[in-house]
């Protein structure tokens, strides 16, 4: 089951670098992958907005601007990579009969 999980995440990954792809080349753009924070902006702008804030005016004075700024820059298609490839790596391979 994790091995199938993984190869949808990996195609999911596949799929999202080429829409990342097809995105910049369109407008003119050298390729960029698109981020964390520009897909949950895109999708949900009020949240997001609110979330940045939350944590901007939150007692914790670096969780917004290491922590936070660089899980939101991370890409999209990266993450879904990194997660196919643990479910993969993971998984529990049966003992060969000799």
């Amino acid at each position: 089951m994790r091995l199938v999980l993984g190869a949808i995440m990996i195609a999911a990954a596949l799929w999202r670098a080429g829409v990342d792809w097809q995105a910049t080349i369109g407008q003119g753009y050298a390729y960029r992958f698109g981020t964390l924070g520009g897909l949950l902006q895109n999708h949900w702008p009020e949240g997001y907005t609110s979330l940045a804030v939350s944590l901007k005016q939150s007692g914790v004075p670096w969780a917004w601007d290491p922590i936070g700024a660089i899980v939101m820059s991370v890409p999209v298609a990266l993450v879904l990579a990194a997660l196919g490839a643990a479910l993969i790596v993971t998984r529990e391979r049966r003992a060969r009969a000799r």
